[in-house]
């Protein structure tokens, strides 16, 4: 489970702490430690990746039992203060994308197939 342990964390504070084999980020600085992510949750996080919140037009979390509060809370909070274009929470589990907009108050839950499109029509090219 997601514990949230003090307010106004930084992320140098974060960084500076020891490495204790959890995964530790701040939201809205809050410390969230949670446990390493199962196998599936890793690939899948490995093949997805993350960039500056700035930059964003996607972002996609796996939820794990330890994580679920962070993810469909804390961080979809952020993420729509952010004006981030889509949030997908992914739950592998359930076999369910719950996508979220900047205005949503509840997610669309796509059980079937999950479509995205960059708005800028951007798309990888061949070297």
């Amino acid at each position: 489970m997601s514990t949230p342990l003090a307010k106004n964390f930084t992320a140098n504070a974060v960084r500076a702490l020891p490495d204790h084999g959890n995964r530790n980020e701040t939201v809205h600085g809050e410390l969230m430690m949670t446990s390493a992510p199962r196998g599936l949750h890793q690939r899948v996080f490995l093949v997805l990746g993350k960039a500056d919140i700035k930059s964003l037009h996607l972002m996609i979390e796996i939820v794990s039992p330890s994580s679920a509060r962070a993810d469909r809370t804390t961080k979809r909070r952020l993420y729509q203060e952010q004006r981030i274009p889509v949030y997908c929470v992914v739950d592998i589990d359930e076999r369910q994308v719950e996508v979220w907009t900047p205005d949503a108050t509840f997610p669309a839950v796509e059980r079937e197939r999950v479509v995205w499109r960059h708005p800028l029509g951007v798309r990888d090219r061949p070297g």
